[in-house]
């Protein structure tokens, strides 16, 4: 069960990424060359802390309303069919908004939401459900937007989760929540979202603003929580562009149940839009098939007799995409030729070529072959491990097989804009020490299709490679060792992995020697908190509000109010920082211990000197979110 099953309800309206882009350029993490100019925003086209220097990193649903669902097998687009429709979907009201959060500034692509409620609300006082989102970062991300756009709004990608310790009222009132309650496993619901059209002009009214269109149903127990096993349609890419597919149309997932002899199909991160509203472009008419030939490739033309067309994509149609978050049935009851060749030939959409031909802009992955990791973002520990686990299918079912590993750390490392902003601060390599991590070659799914790989960080750490940034990242590319030749592999799918360094934490830790250098980092990254509540560079100030220090820097972190927001702090950084503010010195106060006087000030006088140069870059540089990421990737594949 998941988000594709019977029954769903889908929402639409916006979410807020607040984020901070100081720390975008992996570069401003060297305190000893950080200059005041970067926590300004950006001006013209001076980069100063690019666009949103003061960002909290809260992230937010706002005018989220239930737009639609499905009961039984049947559509429900009004508040006559269901009350459930028109009701709000909204975070907390009884506490801080989630947080979203980078891995790394060099690992950008996998965007984490940390601490975020979920409720379903009628607007009054009553909510239907309360329930918390599970850590996970976005998937998929393409350039979706084709009109005009600035910046990061061209791209979208999709977010898939559970929503866990669900506390369900009483009384709900609605049949189609009542059929969602009942057919999940322990009342663990499945969420699946996708985000666009994302304004990072400061002067826009909706500043920091995008829209979100998704789809909540039951989950399953023994499911993976951030994908479905199911049918996975996969773009071809071209020109070490991972967001731009050759046929325009991005990765997909449907599910087949041949109980009630349906294909759903979720197109709503798949097909391009005009604006940043959402409008589908008009790409003509769209249908779901079966191949009859496996050989079929992406961008083959075809005529009606290689295909069977399971019915139209009414993408066109108007509020379509809200209404339904492009989540669509297709029943295939009667064609006997599907229901007796759907199990082993492969999925597809399609769009006719004339003289009874059809375009395949998009087909399902050779030989019906998906694997993933269901959780992809990893912190680890000197000398810790995690597990991460796998799933295997073919054409939706189960796959017995082997798993390749190897480093692959193309997708990562970069992290800034043009090097001549920074002349005198290198961007660190990644992946090095390679032995600061470890993992098997291979690993074997069972027969239920599931692995588990192991991952192992070295006691010893990868030893500060990275210098003025703690630990070191590591990318982890995998794949079925009978993956057939030509196979059209998602490149975002990889295990992105960051090991701490390991750090010997003194009996009694001072201010100047062991946490100022922590605390002066995080100020200069985010102003907000440094210029509105604690100056974190300041002992003074940092003493003053210790108490509340301590209770941020000692919760869980999973929760929204966790210190740092960014969750880039050590275990034994955090324990250090904890045990100094709970010291006590010769004046009562935390130990502030003797000013260290080195040669790192004179460095910083002389790159402020350098630094205070206008530092002019293009408007393609200027944009500075994942967009220029994505550029420098492009460009070290080259």
């Amino acid at each position: 069960m998941s988000y594709l099953s019977s029954p769903r309800m889908h929402f639409a309206g916006y979410f807020q990424a607040d984020v901070s882009t100081i720390n975008n350029d992996v570069r401003h993490f060297d305190s000893a060359a950080f200059l005041p100019k970067y926590q300004l925003p950006q001006h013209g086209n001076e980069m100063n802390g690019w666009w949103n220097p003061e960002g909290s990193g809260a992230y937010r649903l706002v005018q989220c309303t239930i737009t639609g669902g499905v009961l039984n097998g049947n559509p429900i687009a009004t508040a006559s069919d269901d009350p459930a429709i028109g009701m709000t979907i909204s975070g907390s009201d009884g506490r801080v908004s989630g947080k979203l959060v980078d891995l790394d500034p060099q690992q950008q692509m996998v965007s984490q939401i940390w601490g975020m409620s979920v409720r379903l609300t009628d607007g009054s006082a009553k909510d239907l459900f309360n329930s918390e989102y599970r850590v996970a970062p976005f998937m998929n991300l393409w350039r979706r937007q084709q009109g005009p756009s600035q910046g990061d709004q061209t791209l979208a990608a999709k977010y898939q989760s559970v929503l866990e310790n669900v506390v369900w009222s009483d009384t709900l009132g609605s049949p189609l929540v009542d059929a969602i309650r009942a057919a999940s496993d322990d009342g663990v619901l499945s969420i699946d979202f996708n985000v666009f059209g994302y304004k990072m002009d400061a002067s826009s009214p909706t500043f920091t603003l995008g829209r979100i269109i998704g789809t909540i149903g039951p989950a399953g127990k023994n499911d993976p929580a951030h994908f479905v096993i199911g049918r996975h349609l996969m773009a071809t890419f071209a020109g070490g562009d991972p967001t731009t597919p050759m046929q325009g149309i991005y990765n997909l997932p449907c599910v087949v149940d041949t109980d009630s002899t349906t294909v759903t199909a979720n197109l709503g991160n798949a097909i391009p839009i005009s604006n940043a509203d959402g409008t589908p472009q008009n790409l003509g008419e769209l249908q779901m098939a079966v191949l009859k030939n496996t050989g079929t490739a992406n961008g083959d033309v075809i005529d009606s007799s290689e295909i069977e067309i399971l019915g139209q994509v009414p993408y066109r149609g108007d509020g379509w995409y809200t209404q339904t978050a492009g989540v669509i049935d297709f029943p295939y009851t009667g064609n006997q030729w599907v229901e007796d060749n759907i199990h082993d030939r492969p999925l597809a959409l399609v769009r006719p070529a004339g003289h009874d031909d059809y375009s395949v802009l998009i087909r399902e992955g050779q030989d019906g072959l998906y694997m993933r990791a269901d959780e992809h973002v990893y912190r680890l520990d000197p000398g810790t491990s995690a597990s991460v686990e796998f799933f295997a299918s073919r054409y939706g079912h189960p796959h017995e097989g082997k798993i390749d590993l190897s480093a692959n750390n193309t997708m990562i490392g970069g992290g800034g804009g043009p090097n001549q902003l920074h002349p005198h601060v290198d961007i660190p390599d990644v992946g090095d020490p390679p032995d600061a991590i470890s993992y098997p070659n291979t690993i074997a799914t069972d027969a239920n299709g599931r692995a588990t790989l192991t991952l192992t960080a070295s006691p010893t750490g990868p030893g500060n490679p990275r210098q003025y940034i703690d630990g070191q990242l590591y990318g982890i590319g995998y794949s079925l060792t009978d993956q057939p030749p030509g196979y059209n592999s998602n490149p975002w799918l990889f295990v992105s992995v960051l090991v701490w360094d390991a750090i010997e934490a003194p009996d009694e830790p001072t201010w100047y020697r062991d946490i100022q250098p922590i605390m002066q980092q995080y100020g200069n990254l985010y102003p907000i908190m440094s210029k509105h509540l604690v100056d974190l560079g300041d002992y003074q100030s940092v003493v003053e509000h210790r108490s509340i220090l301590k209770l941020a820097f000692g919760l869980p972190v999973s929760d929204p109010n966790y210190m740092p927001v960014t969750r880039d702090l050590s275990s034994a950084k955090r324990d250090m920082l904890l045990a100094w503010l709970d010291s006590i010195g010769p004046n009562g106060l935390p130990i502030k211990g003797h000013s260290q006087q080195s040669g790192a000030r004179g460095r910083a006088s002389l790159k402020a000197a350098v630094g205070s140069l206008t530092e002019s870059v293009s408007a393609a540089a200027t944009a500075g979110g994942k967009t220029t990421f994505l550029e420098n990737l492009k460009q070290k594949a080259r």
